[in-house]
């Protein structure tokens, strides 16, 4: 059988426990994108840059906020959208989380 996975997936906790715990409906949604981004369709999802290297993935009111390196999808902060704009604290505490994950690579 073909596998087609280009990517791994990873997700920081508690990443993983807030997904469990969001409705099914959603839930299902969410884990779609993933599916489609480990596959590569990038284009398929709904993706923002929020600062480089830092996206989010937006599934309804949901933001993955996410990074890509050697092949791992890093999913390391999950928040609801309640205003227009990504807060900088979102955006600052992502990176910061970056930084780290990058630092373990050296």
């Amino acid at each position: 059988m073909y596998d087609t996975k280009q990517y791994t997936t990873s997700f920081l906790n508690p990443v993983k426990e807030i997904i469990i715990s969001i409705p099914e409906s959603d839930r299902s949604k969410i884990t779609a994108a993933i599916v489609l981004m480990e596959e590569g369709n990038f284009h398929l999802v709904e993706t923002k840059i929020l600062q480089s290297p830092i996206r989010e993935l937006k599934i309804k009111k949901y933001r993955l906020v996410f990074f890509i390196h050697e092949q791992i999808l890093y999913f390391i902060h999950i928040f609801v959208k309640k205003t227009a704009k990504t807060p900088k604290k979102e955006i600052k505490y992502s990176q910061k989380i970056y930084k780290m994950i990058i630092e373990n690579y050296k």
